[in-house]
């Protein structure tokens, strides 16, 4: 006998909290990633100060300063390493082109020189990010797919062959935008590390414009990192919720499935949005990620669940969650609407009316 709508409910959000939890490990890997990065920015600047003191001038005049012979060929040593460093991690051409171009010229300021260092950490960090990105992307689309397909067999009774997923078809899904923006998630890889450059050169051309100290440039530079950290944080998140629902639709439809239903999450962090769309269901032939179907925004922690037109069973419930994150159950059948009317008086919990 088939499970009712509230099985389908639980056992997908079950599954997208699972994603949830496998995004957070590789966000916490690209925060590392960050901090590493940052501490080699951190070692340049001091090295680049400690020169400019060496000529007991800090000023934007002395950076501007031309490079000594002796100096020139240690920086073209530097590049041509950067070169190597960058084609073994598989960084864009334009940018090897723009280091070759860099070791071939005589003279190269003290100041251009920095910047270039600091765009070598900006590209071989997001080279790093794409590469773990569409590795881990993969994997959560075929274990989306197969734990979906899994869910579908035993809540209806019913085996069903499926087609075994393969490397090129979910290469094609992760180069296909889902955004009405049109770009991909390596797009905006590149796209937050030009931002990061950009923000980077400019914070140092000010702060040695300003003779700051060696502290402060980093504490400005390391803002502008964690900015970009923050935004590659939204985006791991966000691409896990799309391609977690890219694959439940890829599911759906080789299964047989008819409509599908959105699934929030009943707390008070969810958006307005998601409010609005918990429990709407629409027929596949509507699925469209962003719209129809979470993702709705960065971050977004709803999903989708197969959609039967059958009653609730009498007394099934479904899980919220109270202010302090404890799971406490409400009828299976409430839409998020109904549980904020029923549940939540103003911004507090009305406690007395969950027992």
């Amino acid at each position: 006998m088939a499970k009712n709508n509230n099985y389908w409910r639980k056992r997908m959000k079950a599954l997208a909290e699972e994603r949830f939890q496998d995004a957070q490990e590789i966000y916490q890997d690209i925060q590392e990633q960050y901090r590493r990065a940052l501490n080699d920015v951190q070692q340049d600047i001091e090295i680049w100060y400690q020169r400019l003191a060496d000529n007991n001038d800090i000023s934007y005049a002395a950076a501007k300063k031309l490079l000594k012979k002796d100096e020139l060929k240690e920086f073209k040593w530097t590049v041509e390493q950067y070169i190597k460093a960058g084609k073994e991690s598989d960084v864009n051409g334009k940018w090897i082109k723009e280091l070759e171009n860099a070791s071939a010229k005589y003279h190269i300021s003290r100041l251009e020189a920095l910047k270039l260092q600091i765009q070598q950490h900006a590209e071989l960090l997001s080279a790093q990010i794409e590469g773990e990105m569409t590795e881990y992307l993969h994997k959560a689309y075929g274990e989306q797919y197969y734990r979906t397909a899994y869910e579908i067999a035993v809540g209806t009774g019913v085996g069903s062959n499926l087609t075994q997923l393969n490397t090129k078809a979910i290469e094609t899904v992760l180069a296909k935008p889902w955004a009405r923006d049109g770009k991909a998630f390596s797009d905006r890889i590149w796209d937050n590390k030009d931002k990061l450059v950009r923000n980077l050169h400019t914070e140092l051309a000010q702060c040695i414009t300003r003779g700051e100290a060696p502290k402060k440039a980093i504490d400005r530079l390391a803002k502008t990192m964690n900015v970009s950290r923050n935004q590659a944080g939204n985006l791991i998140m966000t691409e896990t919720a799309a391609i977690s629902a890219e694959a439940q639709k890829h599911c759906y439809k080789e299964l047989g499935v008819e409509e599908f239903m959105v699934v929030e999450t009943l707390d008070q962090k969810t958006c307005k949005i998601c409010r609005d769309m918990d429990g709407r269901h629409y027929p596949m032939s509507d699925y469209r990620i962003g719209e129809t179907a979470p993702p709705f925004h960065p971050r977004c922690r709803g999903c989708t669940c197969p959609y039967y037109d059958d009653e609730f069973t009498q007394g099934a419930q479904r899980a919220a969650r109270d202010e302090q994150g404890e799971i406490y159950y409400v009828p299976a059948n409430m839409s998020y609407r109904d549980w904020k009317e029923t549940y939540v008086s103003g911004e507090q919990m009305t406690l007395d009316r969950l027992e």
